[in-house]
């Protein structure tokens, strides 16, 4: 079989699809038995037999991303029969593993975190950034030091030429804190697909949160991403 594309999607991107609990640990044990038969029809796209019960088998096909961190699209024989083939089976998971070669290693899984600190200073506050009139902890800066969690999170998670990007963030900011409050905020990992990752961050300070949200970071290759924002740049008129 031509593998022109490096397939590597990753257990927590395998988790964070609608699956029934246990099928992600009894797709694994379906690999591990052998038995899965792959063709291809492109470099992206793959059909497998799965072996079942006894002699019976399913019919899988899956199609990758174009990295090859992720699952553009999946179907099984079972999930159909079930009326909803949008759930990732445990046959397209041991699909996946046997086209890919096992189970690829990867710091990245769900509901790990990571939270950081700063005090309410003259250098963060809403009249300083010009976010509005008053002594208190900017918004700006919460969303900073939010961002700030879910960077020190994939710290560990990032190869030597890689880093990530924030692409999104939807969070409300729900109490002022004074000058000298410490405040923390916390990213924690609720959902992985393929290099996007998504995080349910909060801030707190000593009388509780002060404000939750949303935030997606992008894993990208530091060198890629500067030379397209250079061409960007370049292409910009006179």
């Amino acid at each position: 079989m031509n593998k022109e594309q490096n397939i590597a999607v990753i257990t927590a991107t395998l988790e964070s699809r609608n699956h029934i609990v246990g099928d992600i640990e009894r797709g694994v044990t379906i690999y591990n038995g052998g038995g899965v038969k792959l063709s291809q029809d492109d470099p992206a796209c793959y059909r497998a037999i799965v072996p079942h019960k006894g002699t019976d088998h399913k019919s899988v096909v899956v199609t990758f991303s174009k990295d090859g961190r992720d699952l553009d699209e999946f179907y099984c024989t079972c999930a159909a029969s079930s009326g909803n083939p949008r759930v990732l089976c445990r046959h397209v998971v041991a699909a996946v593993l046997t086209i890919q070669g096992g189970v690829v290693p990867s710091s990245l899984k769900l509901g790990k975190s990571a939270t950081v600190g700063a005090t309410v200073a003259e250098n963060n506050i809403a009249k300083t950034v010009g976010s509005g009139s008053l002594d208190v902890f900017a918004t700006p800066m919460m969303i900073a030091l939010m961002e700030r969690a879910a960077c020190e999170c994939l710290s560990d998670c990032l190869e030597m030429d890689q880093t990530s990007v924030g692409t999104e963030i939807n969070v409300s900011h729900t109490a002022a804190s004074l000058p000298g409050a410490e405040i923390t905020a916390t990213a924690e990992i609720k959902h992985v697909f393929g290099r996007k990752v998504e995080f349910n961050v909060t801030a707190s300070d000593g009388a509780g949160e002060i404000g939750n949200g949303r935030h997606i970071r992008v894993i990208v290759d530091t060198g890629k991403f500067m030379k397209k924002a250079e061409k960007r740049i370049s292409n910009i008129p006179e």
